[in-house]
């Protein structure tokens, strides 16, 4: 019986999570990689490809843990599955968006050199 709840609650709260941050990061990431290159058309392709990405990422972790659980048959079990596998959710979260805002503007900077040499 807890089985089944432990994977609809987890699945709820991953996919929420995952979909209302990504959101998020979608909006506010778009501001921030256009500041980094002002190629409005090359920033705005970089922060899609990045939310399709994180999404793809996050939601495969959390269908992967659903397979590495044991047997959930006490409602203590159901509230350590639950919050472990949410924890590891939001570290690869926040390791993602430090990773993404590090690494993003540095790849913008290179693909926006390459596009002038090209039109130069």
């Amino acid at each position: 019986m807890y089985q089944n709840l432990a994977y609809i609650i987890y699945l709820a709260f991953s996919l929420a999570t995952v979909l209302i941050v990504g959101k998020s990061l979608h909006r506010q990431g778009k501001d921030f990689l256009f500041g980094e290159c002002p190629d409005e058309t090359l920033s705005n392709s970089t922060n899609n490809l990045l939310y399709l990405g994180y999404c793809l990422v996050n939601t495969g972790f959390a269908f992967y843990f659903l397979n590495t659980t044991g047997s959930i048959d006490t409602l203590s079990k159901l509230v350590e599955f639950i919050a472990s596998s949410e924890g590891i959710i939001f570290l690869s979260l926040g390791t993602l968006h430090v990773l993404n805002v590090l690494i993003a503007p540095r790849i913008l900077s290179f693909f926006l050199a390459q596009k002038r040499k090209s039109v130069s």
